[in-house]
């Protein structure tokens, strides 16, 4: 049976019906502004054996069908000094318009704690709309952002890793 237009075929010859995409950046963002600053994506996983069902365009995350999406975040958040909590925040932007209720906050003391701050929403997205995760800090004094980790022997740890499920 051939896929629908609106469907995609992996290599095992698979048709998906809904879409999904994992994308994540290796690159750590420091804040550099008081102003919001859109999160920079640079990968985007082979989740479904060279299906992408979502498109991913220079960091912009492209919804291909319409529906219902679930979109989880997982930033890892860090600062590079001082000992005074300061805060930093991520939420979504969809077509350059911010999402109401979508925002987290994570509070920073130490320079040598990460955190992983998750943030999750579920949203009707319609086909051709771009996501885009946005970040603002409380100070640019403290290099404030988020942080990837490259371990010996071990798998870059992403700055951010971000999956898009379509429910419906």
């Amino acid at each position: 049976m051939a896929p629908r237009d609106d469907n995609e075929r992996n290599l095992s010859g698979r048709d998906y019906r809904k879409a999904f995409g994992q994308f994540s950046s290796n690159k750590t963002q420091r804040i550099s502004t008081l102003k919001p600053v859109e999160v920079q994506l640079d990968a985007q996983a082979d989740a479904g054996g060279g299906v992408h069902t979502i498109d991913f365009n220079k960091g912009d995350i492209i919804i291909k069908q319409s529906g219902m999406y679930l979109i989880i975040a997982g930033p890892q958040v860090g600062k590079v000094r001082g000992a005074t909590p300061r805060w930093i925040d991520l939420w979504l932007r969809v077509n350059n318009i911010d999402v109401p209720n979508s925002n987290i906050r994570a509070v920073l003391i130490d320079p040598e704690e990460k955190t992983v701050a998750i943030m999750n929403s579920v949203l009707p997205l319609n086909r051709g709309d771009t996501l885009n995760i946005v970040m603002a800090a409380e100070t640019i004094e403290e290099g404030m952002g988020l942080e990837a980790i490259a371990p010996d022997g071990e798998p870059t740890i992403p700055s951010i890793i971000v999956t898009v499920v379509q429910l419906d």
